[in-house]
Order: C-alpha cells, then sequence, then structure tokens
C-alpha cells in the first residue's frame, strides 16, 4: 500500500510539473493596459523573465499567431524596461502616494537619461522625455501633499507608469530585440505600423513617438482628471497648465504660446487633446529638435532630483503668481 502511495504521489508531482510547464498565457485581458494599479498588464502573468521567455518560444515555435499572446508578449517587454531601469514592476502601484513612489518616478527618468546618452542617435526621444519630465514630476509631488488633490496626483503617476509600459517597453525591445521585437509588437497589436515604421527614420520619431504618447495613451486619463468633479477637474488640470513651465530651451509656455485675451493666462487646458498636441507639435517638440546634441547631453546628465527641485510649487511661488506666468520660464537652469 504504502510503495502505490509513493507512485501515486509521483504520478501527480509529474502532471503538476507537466501542468506548470505547459501554463500558455494565451488571450488574456489587458486587465491593466492602463497602468493605473500596481503590477504588469494582467495579474496572473509572472515577473520570472525565463518563465515568461519559455512560454513565449513555446508560441513561437507552434506559430501561434501573436495577437493571442499579446498581453504576454507586452508584459514581457514591460519586465525588461523595468528591469533596466532598476524597477520592480510587480510592486509598481500609482495609488500609492507620489512620496512612496518618488524613487520610482526618479528611477524612470534616470532611465530615459541613460537611453539617451548610450544611444544619442537613435533614441532622441528618450532625451525630449527626460528633459520635459522635471514639471510633470514635481506636479505628482506637490498635488500628492493634498489630500484633497491626490487623485490628480496617482493620475499623472499613473500616465507615467502608462507611457513607460507603451514607451519604455517598446524601446526595450528594439534594444534587446532589434526591429524583429518591435515588428513582433505590431504583429500583436500592442503598436501601431506607423510607430513601427519610425524607428527606420530617427529624425522622424521624436514627433512620432511624442504623438503616440499624447494621443494614444495619455488622453483619456486626462479626460478623467478634466471630468472630475470633486475637486473640479477643470480648475485643478487650468491650474497645471498656467503652472507647468516648459523645461525645452527655446521652447514656450503655454501662456507665451496661447495666450488669454493677451494677457499672462494660456487660452487652453493643457488636458484638452487637440489644444495640447497643438502646442506640443508646433512648439515644444520643435524647439527640442533645435537643440544640439551637446545641449541636450548637459540637460539630461543633470541630477534629475535638482531639476524637479527647481520645479516645485515652494521653489516657484513668485513664478506661480498671475502676473508672472506669461514670463520666460526655460531655458537651462
Amino acid at each position: 500500500m504504502r510503495v502505490l502511495m509513493v507512485v501515486a504521489a509521483l504520478v501527480l508531482t509529474s502532471m503538476g510539473a507537466t501542468k506548470a510547464d505547459t501554463v500558455d498565457y494565451l488571450d488574456l485581458p489587458l486587465s491593466n493596459g492602463n497602468g493605473e494599479q500596481r503590477g504588469g498588464v494582467h495579474p496572473d502573468l509572472p515577473y520570472d523573465r525565463a518563465t515568461l521567455e519559455a512560454a513565449l518560444n513555446r508560441h513561437r515555435a507552434k506559430g501561434i499567431p501573436p495577437a493571442r499572446f499579446k498581453a504576454l508578449l507586452w508584459h514581457y517587454w514591460i519586465v525588461r524596461a523595468a528591469e533596466d531601469a532598476g524597477v520592480d514592476l510587480s510592486t509598481w502601484d500609482p495609488q500609492r502616494p507620489a512620496e512612496a513612489n518618488r524613487a520610482v518616478i526618479f528611477a524612470v527618468y534616470d532611465f530615459y537619461a541613460r537611453l539617451y546618452l548610450q544611444h544619442p542617435d537613435t533614441l532622441r526621444w528618450m532625451g525630449f522625455a527626460n528633459i520635459g519630465a522635471p514639471a510633470f514630476a514635481a506636479g505628482m509631488l506637490d498635488l500628492g501633499t493634498l489630500p484633497e488633490l491626490r487623485f490628480f496626483s496617482s493620475m499623472l503617476m499613473s500616465m507615467q507608469k502608462h507611457i513607460f509600459m507603451d514607451l519604455g517597453a517598446m524601446h526595450a525591445a528594439y534594444l534587446h530585440g532589434g526591429i524583429k521585437a518591435v515588428e513582433e509588437m505590431r504583429d500583436a497589436g500592442i503598436i501601431d505600423a506607423g510607430t513601427t515604421a519610425a524607428w527606420a527614420d530617427p529624425a522622424q520619431a521624436v514627433m512620432e513617438f511624442s504623438s503616440r504618447e499624447q494621443n494614444l495613451v495619455i488622453p483619456e486619463q486626462f479626460d478623467r482628471m478634466r471630468a472630475r468633479l470633486l475637486p473640479p477637474g477643470e480648475i485643478v488640470t487650468y491650474a497645471i497648465t498656467v503652472a507647468g513651465p516648459m523645461p525645452v530651451p527655446g521652447g514656450k509656455t503655454p501662456a507665451q504660446y496661447r495666450p488669454l485675451f493677451g494677457g499672462p493666462l494660456p487660452a487652453f487646458n493643457y488636458a484638452d487633446r487637440e489644444a495640447r498636441w497643438d502646442f506640443l507639435s508646433n512648439d515644444t517638440v520643435p524647439a527640442y529638435e533645435r537643440l544640439s546634441k551637446d545641449t541636450v547631453r548637459r540637460l539630461v546628465q543633470r541630477p534629475f532630483a535638482d531639476r524637479v527641485a527647481e520645479y516645485r510649487a515652494t521653489a516657484r511661488l513668485l513664478d506661480l503668481l498671475p502676473f508672472r506666468s506669461g514670463e520666460a520660464r526655460t531655458g537651462v537652469r
């Protein structure tokens, strides 16, 4: 009897191992595709790279269409990007207070700086993302200090994570797998054909990737921020527009770009997708493209924490006064 029990146990153990080895992670929904919750795109997906690679290789070997393992593939490249950035994806949670997420916030933007410095000719969007980030990060931290405004802080942190999951993962795929890895993301439906084509022309990549970020990745999240009733999101997002400087040398502030009745306030809300993209595509991105490599290198090499400190509300009280809001606040500090 004892022998039979041992045999049965071995059989069950073997069956269990076989089941574990054949977990496919196919057809999973993107339950956290916008990055607003802790972890990756689906809670059932592991964070161990070897496990993820084994599952992907099984599907590729069987000729399974990439669209069926879209969540797995996307999650894998997010894990790779998080590893490169020194971020623990499994615990990354935008719903935590901003101060609790400070290390993650800074690590992501430091990661963008490193990628630009290592690949200034091909990863030019990373330099742009890092230069424009201090005011964004300062907003996360400032809004997070007031309980009634923490929803807006969490939404900004969610946007940061969403952008990282999308563009950060795509960059990780390109760095570790080349254009073939990017094309597999396209075939899975993670990115579109226009985004894929931009990798062949670095001169177009900054505008193309910025358009993707602003028009496809985060607009719905901005819409929800603006639609918030208590406190009124319309007021909070307009205040962000007024307060938000543009740290790209040569770029205008929102009030300089489109002043309200010729005065010191902007005539648009940054949360409005069309107005935001008009501003960024016609002023901010071109200003970045005019910068020399030496200037970009000097900007992104400055400690990110120092740059964020310069854009915290407590450091800019005079700048935030209405009569000062239209003055130039750009350039290297």
